[in-house]
């Protein structure tokens, strides 16, 4: 082979080299996976928080927040026994005892009322209303309505919104009745109230925090000087109700 022949055939040989070294660099040039995607990425679904639970028992208590019901003597023998009325008078009653609960009256702040009565005064009628009602004829042959006796007893347990609403009606009643009669200042328990003795009547007149007490004598059960002590002994007994027996005042009355 000659020299020329030489270097065409060496050339080409290269060539061929330079080719085969081409072929083998792109043969191994690495093959990269496809990308895998992330649980953890922007197109995974966002995760909701949990609502938080509203616990039951805030309604319960929003419920248990509200002013309870005025406790109320439930019959006469809660607030004042006819043995424990006379006891304290020295004497027993003839008649019915009867017993009235009264609705609530929220335009007066008064949230309860039990009234009690003791007997009758013989021949006694309901006192002459100031503004009387018309009188409205009756048919032929209708029996007359007999007035309503005068009870010998009178005791009223009423309950207010708070102290100062009750405080308040006491005083109103005091300045009422005072005009008919002498007005004088006792403690009863170790609580101030107020006696008044007129002409027809004997009353005593009371509040004790959001409740008051009013006791009404009879002129025909008990005289207006034993009045006092007897209005101040009853009272007395009606603020046994609803208190502790270690918180009740003494049987004795007055303080």
């Amino acid at each position: 082979m000659g020299v020329r022949s030489w270097r065409v055939a060496a050339g080409l040989a290269g060539l061929a080299v330079a080719a085969g070294a081409a072929a083998c660099t792109s043969k191994a040039k690495p093959i990269l996976p496809a990308p895998v995607t992330s649980q953890s990425s922007s197109s995974a679904a966002p995760t909701v928080a949990p609502t938080p639970t509203v616990a039951a028992a805030s309604t319960s208590t929003s419920v248990s927040a509200s002013p309870s019901a005025p406790v109320l003597p439930a019959g006469c023998s809660q607030l004042l026994p006819l043995g424990t009325l006379e006891r304290i008078l020295g004497f027993g009653i003839l008649g019915q005892v009867n017993y009235l609960k009264a609705a609530p009256v929220p335009q007066s702040g008064r949230t309860g009322r039990v009234t009690c009565t003791y007997g009758t005064a013989p021949g006694a009628a309901t006192p002459t209303v100031a503004n009387p009602t018309p009188t409205v004829a009756k048919p032929t042959g209708a029996k007359p309505t007999t007035p309503a006796p005068v009870p010998l007893v009178q005791v009223s347990y009423i309950t207010y919104i708070d102290a100062s609403t009750a405080a308040g009606r006491v005083q109103t009643s005091v300045e009422a009745d005072g005009a008919s009669g002498a007005v004088s200042t006792v403690t009863v328990s170790g609580k101030p109230a107020y006696i008044l003795i007129g002409p027809t009547f004997s009353e005593l007149l009371m509040s004790d925090a959001a409740r008051t007490v009013v006791v009404e004598l009879s002129p025909a059960l008990v005289t207006s000087d034993k009045a006092p002590a007897a209005l101040e002994g009853i009272a007395a007994a009606m603020l046994r109700f609803g208190q502790s027996p270690s918180t009740s005042p003494s049987p004795g009355g007055s303080a």
